[in-house]
C-alpha cells in the first residue's frame, strides 16, 4: 500500500511516516518545502531517498488530486496551532478548507483507506467525566478549536462515503519534534524559570510514539472502528510538578493559581493577544488547562497491545531530547540531562 501523508514535517507526522516505513508501507509526502525533508527524517534513519515527494499547497485541489494519484491510502495530519488573532485567517484556511480539499480529493480517488488526525479540542468542553471518540463534535468559540471542530464535522460527514478513520490525540508530545511545539517550550520555560503552574484539573496527554503505533496499527487494518481516542495518560497539575522535580532532582517552585483566577487571566490574555502582544495563555488554553478530562482510550491501548507510554517515561525522554538538541541546558534539565555515555 501507498500512503500520501500531508504535514509529514510537524511532530505527527515526521514520527508517523517513520513508523509506516518501518512497516514496510511505501510513502509519499505531500509537503510545502521539501529542503527540510532529510533534517526531518534523519533522526528516524530515513531521508528522501526513502519516500516519494510532491511539493503543493493545502489549497491547491489540483497538486493535492497530484500527490493521491497511484496512491492506496491517505493519512491527514497537516495543521497549524496559533493563539494570535492575526491569524484566523490562515488557522481556517489551514485546518478548515485545507481538509475540505484534502478529504474530498481522497474520497475522489476511491482510496482503501484514509485517516484524518483530529484533536480531543474538536470534542471540547467535556459532557462527562471520561471523554470518548463517539462524543458528539462540540461548538467552540475559541479560534483554534473552533477550526478543529469545524474540520471534524467535515471529516465525520466523509465517514458515510469513504474508509474514513478519525483519531483524537491529547496534548501530543515527543522527541524528536521538528517544531518545538507549544508543550515541549511550555516544559522547557518552566524548568528555565524554576516555576511549575500548579491548578485544577489535569491533561490528557499523548505520547507521538503511541500515536504513530496507532496510525501504523489503522493501516494495517486492525482498528475496530472509524474513530479511535488517541493514547493518553490524564496528568493532573500536582504530579506533573512532583514528576519534573523527580526527573530533574530540582527543587521547583509550585505556582499555585485556582482554576477560576486562570481562565480569568485567560480572558486577560486573549485581550492582549488582540492588542498584538504576545501570549501564552489565552481563555482557550486556561480551559483546556483546568477543565479537560481523562479519555477513553482502551481501544488505542488495545491497538498497541500495552499501556501507553507512562508519564515518567515522557517526560524524561522528552527533556533529555531537548537538552541534546540545544533546546534546554543542562543545568536546567538537572540529573535529567543525558549523561556522558549515553
Amino acid at each position: 500500500m501507498k500512503i500520501l501523508v500531508t504535514g509529514a514535517t510537524g511532530l505527527i507526522g515526521a514520527h508517523s511516516t517513520a513508523a509506516l516505513l518501518r512497516a514496510g508501507f511505501l510513502v509519499r509526502l505531500f509537503v510545502r518545502n521539501a529542503e527540510k525533508l532529510n533534517r526531518v527524517l534523519a533522526p528516524f534513519g530515513f531521508g528522501e531517498e526513502n519516500v516519494e515527494v510532491v511539493v503543493g499547497a493545502l489549497d491547491d485541489s489540483a497538486a493535492i488530486e497530484e500527490a493521491l494519484s497511484g496512491c492506496d491510502g491517505l493519512l491527514h495530519c497537516a495543521g497549524i496551532f496559533s493563539p494570535d488573532p492575526d491569524a484566523a485567517e490562515l488557522l481556517l484556511k489551514t485546518n478548515v478548507e485545507g481538509t475540505r480539499l484534502v478529504l474530498k480529493a481522497a474520497e475522489s480517488a476511491q482510496l482503501e483507506r484514509v485517516v484524518y488526525v483530529s484533536s480531543i479540542l474538536s470534542l471540547f468542553p467535556p459532557v462527562s467525566d471520561v471523554m470518548c471518540a463517539e462524543d458528539a463534535v462540540a461548538e467552540p468559540n475559541e479560534m483554534y478549536a473552533a477550526t478543529k471542530a469545524a474540520a471534524e464535522r467535515i471529516a465525520r460527514a466523509h465517514q458515510v462515503s469513504m474508509p474514513l478513520t478519525i483519531l483524537y490525540p491529547g496534548a501530543v508530545q515527543g522527541p524528536d519534534d521538528p517544531t518545538f511545539s507549544i508543550g515541549p517550550q511550555l516544559v522547557a520555560n518552566a524548568l528555565v524559570d524554576g516555576r511549575v503552574l500548579v491548578t485544577e484539573g489535569g491533561l490528557p496527554t499523548t505520547d507521538v510514539r503511541d500515536l504513530a503505533e496507532i496510525v501504523r496499527a489503522v493501516f494495517e487494518g486492525r482498528a475496530e472502528s472509524d474513530r479511535v481516542m488517541g493514547p493518553a495518560f490524564f496528568l493532573e497539575h500536582e504530579r506533573y510538578h512532583s514528576l519534573l522535580e523527580s526527573i530533574t532532582g530540582r527543587d521547583l517552585a509550585a505556582q499555585r493559581m485556582p482554576g477560576w483566577m486562570l481562565r480569568i487571566l485567560g480572558r486577560f490574555g486573549d485581550l492582549a493577544a488582540r492588542l498584538g502582544r504576545p501570549v501564552q495563555l489565552t481563555s482557550e488554553a486556561a480551559a483546556v488547562l483546568t477543565r479537560s478530562v481523562p479519555v477513553d482510550d482502551s481501544q488505542a491501548c488495545r491497538l498497541l497491545g500495552r499501556p501507553p507510554i507512562s508519564d515518567e517515561a515522557s517526560f524524561r525522554d522528552l527533556i533529555d531530547w531537548m537538552v541534546r538538541a540545544g533546546h534546554l541546558d543542562s543545568a536546567a534539565a538537572g540529573q535529567g540531562a543525558p549523561k556522558a555515555n549515553d
